[in-house]
């Protein structure tokens, strides 16, 4: 199983069939990527490229018309209990507390009321909601609530996490405090993850790699080796130097730009001895 990469996607491709019109729109088209296990992987794209049309068929909810998904080397075609997803609009469910919301999972795959309880005050602790236990979603803020939604999805222990733009609704402030929560929790847990963001900073700062993807139909145009070093906080390292240079490049690469302003990075060179433009130093 060593060899086996933990997310594949092979060639995929998604087409729409236009409402009242006969013609087709493709989200999708060739699409292909190898997420390794333990690995966190961010995808960075223009508006519209497809980035949830990919999500969705990762996660099963919907069919690709072309290529396949793997995960742990067996074909996705439906939802599952091995994927867990975080979304942008929280999803809670208000009627549940806290606790209740983060036992959902457990409870659907009929594990024991006191193993339930044990592990949602694992995850509560985990997220920093202590002492909020009994609370309910309208009792909480916007960064809480992302609190709640990921310890729901880390509780029933998926075996990847699929982030679809999860900080986009929260301030400022706020996604720069989540950013540094989520990579602490991703260092104690080892989950596979792949997210999608808008923000080049935020898929820098997160991952070991970007996917940059190409205007619709949407597909890897170049996947950027992050190589920050870890442990690492994305408010920690927004002002160094590689950082810098390594957003600039997947800002070139969303311009449609040749790579005239950086020196190429060669195999075994510290990206520091890349060349930064004035502009951006």
């Amino acid at each position: 199983m060593a060899d086996i990469p933990k997310i594949e996607i092979r060639n995929v491709g998604r087409i729409f069939r236009k409402r009242g019109v006969n013609e087709d729109f493709h989200a999708l088209s060739d699409f292909s990527l190898t997420v390794r296990e333990g690995e966190f992987v961010t995808i960075v794209g223009p508006s519209g490229c497809g980035k949830s049309t990919l999500l969705d068929v990762l996660v099963g909810l919907s069919e690709a018309n072309e290529g396949e998904v793997l995960i742990d080397g067996r074909p996705v075609h439906g939802p599952a209990l091995d994927r867990g997803i975080i979304l942008q609009g929280y999803a809670l469910f208000p009627w549940r507390s806290v606790r209740k919301n983060i036992e959902f999972g457990l409870e659907i795959k009929r594990v024991p009321k006191k193993e339930r309880a044990e592990r949602a005050s694992r995850f509560i602790k985990l997220v920093g909601l202590e002492g909020f236990e009994n609370h309910y979603p309208f009792e909480l803020s916007g960064g809480m609530q992302q609190r709640v939604a990921i310890a729901r999805s880390l509780a029933f222990d998926p075996e990847v996490l699929f982030m679809d733009e999860p900080f986009a609704a929260v301030d400022a402030q706020t996604r720069e405090a989540m950013q540094d929560e989520l990579l602490s929790i991703w260092e104690k847990t080892g989950k596979t993850i792949l997210f999608v963001t808008h923000s080049i900073e935020e898929a820098v700062g997160l991952a070991d790699r970007v996917a940059v993807m190409s205007k619709s139909p949407g597909r890897v145009k170049e996947i950027v080796e992050v190589g920050l070093p870890r442990p690492r906080r994305v408010s920690q390292v927004r002002d160094t130097t590689d950082f810098n240079v390594i957003t600039h490049r997947v800002w070139e690469l969303l311009q449609d730009k040749p790579p005239e302003s950086l020196k190429v990075r060669q195999p075994g060179m510290d990206i520091g001895e890349a060349i930064l433009p004035d502009a951006i130093i």
